[in-house]
């Protein structure tokens, strides 16, 4: 009954959504209640998608404009394909996974990888089937809570699992681990990977940046107030990542600080857009004190700021195929 329900909502907005190629487009999740899409130049999209209940992340897969939503309260994982003929085929949900709260496209096949309350899963990308599974073990017992931190490697497949309890592990394709990172005090703040397989991970409780060789060196450790939601630009190694919830900061691969700005009041997540660069940021706050997602160019430029209550996270996606 309650899929039927979301069908027949998602139907209906679906008429009013233009059909296309994806174009940079950013999902917002606002409230923890409803999802909004936000064209590349701020404009907000007709596709609302209202009446969630825990919304936890929407990520996009850049190559096809595919959208998948978590939905921890429910146990349940949505993947939405705004181009879907006939219209009705647009909303499906994968198999029941347990407290959803973040998610990792792989544009190079369309997988996805879903972190929830005991572990990491991989979707096919029709989100019918779970075609790996991971449940690390070990760590601080006292950490649940949005435990793990998913990033995956378009180019190999493989995915670096930030465990909140401590350990850091990289992850082939089929879910088998391959190496073993450094371990920190409550990794769960963040991890990104570019095309080689460096990780950067944040731990925003204990102010510590990280990257990661793919074998598990240590690379750079860099201690900074409250880090969190890096970013890589996978073509050259860089990294955006938010510090003390307000400023944003552009490191080298090697750690060295490239550029800073304050970008919002309490930032909480941050992404990159694929086609200009320009840095997408949801603030919980704003100019209203209700929340608001705005994007900057690299240089700090703000170029447009919209009014969302409440906005956990936004997804724009990175993948140049190469």
């Amino acid at each position: 009954m309650k899929r039927m329900f979301w069908v027949a909502m998602l139907f209906v907005m679906c008429v009013a959504t233009s059909y296309g190629q994806y174009n940079g487009e950013c999902w917002v999740v606002s409230g923890g209640d409803t999802v909004y899409k936000l064209h590349a130049n701020g404009n907000a999209d007709p596709t609302v998608i209202p009446n969630l209940a825990q919304a936890s992340a929407a990520e996009v897969n850049p190559t096809n404009g595919v959208a998948w939503i978590a939905i921890s309260a429910s146990n349940a994982v949505f993947r939405y394909d705004q181009d879907a003929q006939p219209p009705e085929e647009s909303f499906t949900q994968a198999p029941v996974i347990e407290r959803p709260n973040m998610i990792a496209v792989n544009p190079a096949d369309g997988t996805v990888w879903v972190a929830w309350l005991n572990g990491v899963s991989k979707l096919s990308s029709d989100g019918k089937q779970i075609l790996a599974q991971v449940i690390p073990q070990g760590g601080n017992p006292n950490v649940e809570t949005g435990r793990f931190n998913v990033a995956v490697n378009p180019k190999d497949g493989s995915v670096w699992i930030a465990d909140a309890r401590g350990p850091i592990n990289r992850y082939d394709a089929n879910g088998n681990q391959i190496a073993t990172g450094p371990t920190m005090r409550e990794p769960k703040a963040g991890v990104a990977v570019d095309y080689e397989g460096n990780a950067w991970v944040a731990d925003s409780q204990f102010n510590a940046l990280i990257r990661i060789s793919p074998t598990g060196q240590q690379l750079v450790k860099l201690d900074m107030p409250s880090p969190t939601s890096p970013r890589v630009n996978p073509k050259d190694g860089s990294v955006w990542v938010v510090s003390g919830q307000s400023m944003l900061l552009n490191l080298s691969a090697d750690g060295t600080k490239m550029n800073e700005f304050a970008a919002g009041m309490a930032v909480v997540g941050i992404s990159l857009s694929p086609s200009d660069n320009g840095i997408w940021v949801a603030d919980m706050l704003g100019a209203t004190f209700t929340g608001e997602v705005s994007k900057f160019s690299t240089n700090g430029t703000k170029l447009f700021a919209n009014p969302i209550p409440q906005p956990s996270s936004v997804s724009v996606g990175f993948w140049e195929g190469n």
